[in-house]
């Protein structure tokens, strides 16, 4: 049966919705719940008295370990395509295009717009364990202290290395919300 017109999923997600919890309590709750449905195993009628069973500790692990996946795809993408924005600012401003401005400007677009896309993508998967400014303000910082250091020393683009910084800190500071969001929410992952 598809789970539209499952009642049993429908109540649930309608429990899930109405849970004083936070939106990461909620985003384990509902992939725990399609998990279930989709084995064909029932739902229990309190979620929350379930969070110590087995199935729910299974889901959370596997939810959050898609969620480190898809944090890091993003930051991969990010430091790539940033990099080539980065590089297309640099060419423009400088004059001195890889190849012409027209390749470069698409080029430099196109990465510039898929950065855009993945910082979206990271900042959705960062939102479900907690606070998302602290990734954006690396983000911006990391723009601006690019184009200083463009500016001081021209004849290297540190872009890359900037971003990939960036990254690992990005990565680190990442894995570390998701332990505090688990340790608050006393769920233990063995």
């Amino acid at each position: 049966m598809p789970l539209v017109e499952d009642a049993d999923y429908n109540r649930a997600f309608g429990q899930i919705d109405k849970m004083n919890e936070s939106v990461g309590m909620k985003h384990l709750l509902i992939n725990w719940v399609t998990d279930l449905r989709l084995e064909d195993k029932n739902i229990p009628d309190k979620l929350l008295s379930r969070k110590k069973s087995v199935s729910f500790l299974d889901s959370v692990r596997q939810t959050t370990q898609t969620d480190m996946t898809n944090f890091r795809l993003s930051g991969m993408i990010m430091m790539i395509t940033g990099s080539l924005f980065c590089m297309f600012i640099k060419a423009w401003m400088t004059e001195n295009y890889l190849v012409n401005f027209s390749i470069d400007a698409l080029i430099g677009v196109a990465a510039g717009a898929i950065f855009i896309l993945n910082l979206g993508s990271q900042t959705r998967t960062v939102g479900y364990y907690g606070k998302t400014l602290d990734f954006f303000l690396m983000d911006g910082a990391i723009f601006v202290l690019w184009f200083l250091l463009m500016m001081m020393i021209e004849a290297f683009d540190f872009s890359l290395l900037l971003f990939l910084i960036v990254y690992f800190l990005q990565k680190k500071r990442f894995e570390k919300m998701q332990k505090e969001f688990l340790s608050n929410n006393q769920i233990v992952l063995h």
